[in-house]
């Protein structure tokens, strides 16, 4: 377990509000038996953070604000006898905790209809392992600063290993989402995490993404696979997509079909985007019978397809296919999808919209291997002319 920081409350805080232009001024927020008074501290505004030397002169101005803030809270300590400050304080109804605040956004996550919670249970589990529970007011950046350390040194898988870079990613941003949705329910000023520089969060390693190549998907389009309803999910997902937590959960009612164009409109689950993805012939190839029963619009169209199969069945199909040296998981049929179209032609915003991408710098890894295609193949012209 991390060293244990003491996070006491204090008579004065530092707080932030934002203005219109994206500035953030600086102000004292003081609290003196039962009354609280604001100051305002008019030189020090911290300014948006587009550029690295941004970032910087935020972090000198919040170090300045920090010592005027201590010098304050040192003069009123002198002056305020028999500690009424803390007294006061203690009289008010009970703030909500850190641990209070995380269970309250799980809720409102799950009223939003955010499907995937698990992150947000285990974000709670490794702030219990990193410290006693504290006020969410008294989150500041030295604490956000302390767990990351945490997390990179001390803390331990079950399997005795450390987190990956990824998984430490998603911790991070997810807690960061979590004290956003707090000062949108007005239970903080500013979001301590957003006063990190990157390189004081975790920088996820790029990964080498596996797809197939079109020969490759004839290859699997001629071998039979043991489990029918995998070949047939994983060949539509190839020529559409979608992820597997999608395919799994897609219903006949979120297809729609117009002037014989079919799309499927859902709400992604990992990133909860609606999508309308177009399902070309070469998808559809791949999908049962559509039923016409209206009490059948609700049924899933790949109904008795679940993980357990796809983990028994996939890899051997890929190896009886002939594809050896790469590691053929479901979510590979996504990244074949993105590549599949960027080698046929389609431009970087175009199968960005289409994989549910928040920003095309997300596409741009797939243009990377495109990019490494061309690459090989100017080669195969200087080692043969």
């Amino acid at each position: 377990m991390g060293k244990e920081r003491k996070y006491s409350k204090e008579p004065v805080k530092l707080c932030l509000r934002n203005r219109k232009d994206g500035h953030q001024v600086i102000y004292l927020e003081i609290y003196i038996e039962g009354k609280r008074t604001y100051e305002r501290l008019p030189d020090l505004v911290l300014v948006p953070e587009t550029y690295q030397k941004s970032i910087r002169k935020n972090d000198a101005t919040l170090k300045k604000a920090e010592v005027i803030c201590r010098k304050r809270n040192r003069q009123l300590k002198k002056e305020l006898p028999n500690n009424k400050y803390v007294q006061s304080q203690e009289a008010e109804a009970p703030q909500l905790t850190l641990f209070n605040w995380i269970d309250k956004y799980r809720e409102i996550q799950k009223s939003r209809g955010v499907r995937n919670l698990s992150i947000i249970k285990r974000l709670r589990k490794l702030l219990e392992l990193f410290h006693d529970d504290l006020l969410l007011t008294d989150v500041d950046k030295q604490f956000c600063l302390d767990f990351i350390n945490f997390l990179k040194n001390e803390y331990k898988t079950k399997f005795g290993n450390p987190i990956s870079s990824k998984s430490g990613f998603n911790i991070v941003s997810e807690l960061s989402t979590a004290m956003n949705t707090a000062i949108r329910e007005g239970q903080i000023q500013f979001n301590p995490v957003s006063k990190l520089t990157p390189t004081e969060k975790f920088l996820p390693r790029e990964q080498v993404r596996e797809y197939l190549t079109i020969d490759e998907l004839k290859m699997l389009i001629q071998t039979p696979c043991k489990c029918e309803i995998v070949k047939n999910a994983f060949l539509f997902a190839c020529n559409c997509g979608l992820r597997r937590s999608d395919v799994l959960a897609l219903k006949w009612s979120d297809i729609t079909i117009d002037n014989d164009v079919w799309r499927v409109g859902t709400r992604m689950i990992k990133t909860e985007r609606l999508v309308y993805v177009p399902l070309p012939l070469q998808a559809r190839r791949w999908m049962p019978p559509r039923p016409t029963e209206p009490e059948r619009r609700n049924d899933k169209v790949f109904q008795k397809l679940d993980i357990s199969k796809i983990q028994e069945h996939l890899k051997p199909w890929a190896e009886s296919a002939g594809i050896t040296g790469k590691n053929v998981s479901f979510h590979v049929s996504r990244h074949t999808y993105a590549t599949m179209l960027l080698t046929l032609g389609a431009d970087l915003y175009t199968v960005s919209k289409l994989l549910g991408h928040t920003s095309v710098r997300h596409t741009q890894r797939y243009a990377k291997i495109i990019n490494k295609t061309i690459d090989d193949s100017i080669e195969l012209i200087d080692k043969n002319l």
